[in-house]
């Protein structure tokens, strides 16, 4: 799918973080896929305002089905949400119209494994690229192109295709 093939609308939504239902059903597969990934931190290393303030910069993606908001994308800032905020705090999430049910496991895919690659510092981004093929194949290197070998990594530069 290319960017023009999108038909979707996106709105900022501010809703209890119990007003989410939880992961939607369609993407529960590629989030159960990580579930045994350690992350680097724990949900006590952030304080309630660093949190809140992380979640409007990485906001949970959400859907509404059948009347019930479903998380398709930002699927740690939502588990960091539910460890660490009570179940009545108001937060921001990006709410998200006329997504098919079928893509709704490749955004997951998308998050899962494009979020910490974006985010990585340092030799780690090596070990985490493998560890999202490991767990979801090859396939996963259709959406990062630029990586399929990771020694392109070091001394990339800007280009202009």
């Amino acid at each position: 799918m290319t960017s023009k093939e999108i038909k979707e609308s996106r709105s900022i939504i501010n809703v209890r973080l119990d007003d989410i239902k939880g992961v939607h059903p369609t993407a529960q597969t590629s989030v159960s896929a990580t579930a045994d990934f350690i992350y680097a931190s724990a949900p006590n290393d952030y304080s309630e305002l660093a949190l809140h303030y992380l979640l409007n910069i990485h906001p949970i993606h959400v859907i509404k089905q059948d009347a019930e908001l479903h998380v398709i994308a930002g699927f740690r800032s939502y588990e960091l949400a539910c460890l660490r905020l009570s179940e009545d705090a108001e937060i921001t999430c990006i709410l998200h119209v006329g997504i098919k049910s079928e893509e709704i496991p490749d955004i997951a895919v998308i998050d899962i494994a494009g979020s910490p690659i974006m985010h990585s510092l340092g030799p780690k981004f090596v070990q985490q690229l493998q560890n999202m093929v490991q767990t979801f194949g090859q396939q996963v290197l259709v959406n990062f192109p630029r990586l399929k070998s990771i020694r392109r990594i070091r001394g990339q530069t800007k280009s202009s295709s």
